[in-house]
């Protein structure tokens, strides 16, 4: 038995909208919304802050 991927709801919306855009397309309408800029997530960015620091902090050991 194959183990089943993770559901992914980020990745699933955006390819629904991707398939509604496309479908409006061919049908032929020829005006919808920009895709909208998503805020960054705070805990994200503090993570990749504090990798960054500890990489930079490894390459100044080296």
């Amino acid at each position: 038995m194959t183990k089943r991927a993770k559901y992914d709801p980020d990745k699933n919306s955006a390819g629904c909208y991707a398939a509604a855009i496309e479908a409006k397309r061919l049908r032929g309408d020829t005006h919808y919304p920009e895709p909208k800029e998503r805020a960054p997530d705070p805990e994200t960015e503090r993570q990749l802050k504090r990798l960054k620091r500890a990489l930079d902090r490894k390459l100044r050991e080296a």
